[in-house]
């Protein structure tokens, strides 16, 4: 499995850095974790989509830093299933709160009656990977915690949750948030501080822990790596295009 991190920002991009999308491949199955501004990284990038038939986007929540590439994927040229928490976390069918972004006048062109599934809790079989899904229901909006085989962990846009530490057991590398250093929190109760990233990867016992979702506002990202090793000491801050092996 390769995982390359397409977008590491939260909230909005940065000059150096969009927002959130992770590209998931092994062999010809490949997953898009979170369809952010990061999915423009591989517009037009034929080497890392190469012998890539069918995408599944897997969408953690709806907020517009995740979401905000939606309309850019029928420029990839390839077939792509979306699966989005619609009806499980909102009570609400994802196709129709996906709908003003799949149809125009903000989407080019319509593409909403391309294949959208509905993300459920637990484990779902989504391109060849097995895909599980944890609730989050403690950020500004619900929001799923991901699972990729045993090998990648996804928890993003949430505080603290022993459900995340339970998500992410033994796998091999841990992709958390960190919006802010613990000694100066901003939305604790709402969004994750690298301590808290810290405090998931030694609880669940995995391997490595990157630091996903910054705060394009932070300029020294060292605060949040040195705030996350004072728990766990393998750790390093995503940039676009880092690769995970």
């Amino acid at each position: 499995m390769r995982v390359t991190i397409l977008g590491s920002s939260g909230g909005a991009p940065s000059p150096t850095r969009e927002t959130s999308c992770v590209l998931v491949r092994d062999g010809r199955n490949a997953l898009l974790l979170d369809v952010g501004s990061g999915v423009r990284r591989i517009l037009g990038d034929t080497a890392a989509l190469e012998g890539i038939e069918h995408i599944d986007a897997v969408l953690t929540h709806f907020h517009f830093d995740h979401v905000c590439g939606l309309p850019y994927l029928q420029w990839l040229e390839i077939d792509v299933t979306i699966w989005a928490p619609g009806a499980w976390l909102y009570g609400r069918p994802s196709a129709e709160i996906l709908a003003a972004l799949r149809t125009p006048p903000i989407s080019p062109s319509d593409v909403s009656g391309g294949p959208l599934q509905e993300l459920r809790e637990g484990t779902q079989s989504v391109s060849g990977f097995d895909l599980r899904a944890s609730a989050q229901p403690h950020h500004w909006a619900p929001s799923a915690g991901l699972r990729v085989d045993d090998e990648l962990a996804y928890v993003t846009d949430t505080p603290y949750e022993s459900s995340s530490v339970e998500l992410a057991h033994g796998v091999r590398h841990l992709l958390h948030e960190a919006w802010s250093a613990s000694t100066a929190p901003e939305f604790a109760d709402r969004d994750a501080t690298a301590a808290d990233a810290g405090r998931v990867a030694r609880q669940a016992d995995v391997e490595s822990l990157t630091l996903v979702h910054l705060n394009p506002e932070i300029g020294d990202l060292t605060v949040l790596a040195d705030d996350a090793r004072s728990l766990f000491p393998a750790v390093a801050v995503a940039e676009d295009g880092m690769e995970l092996t």
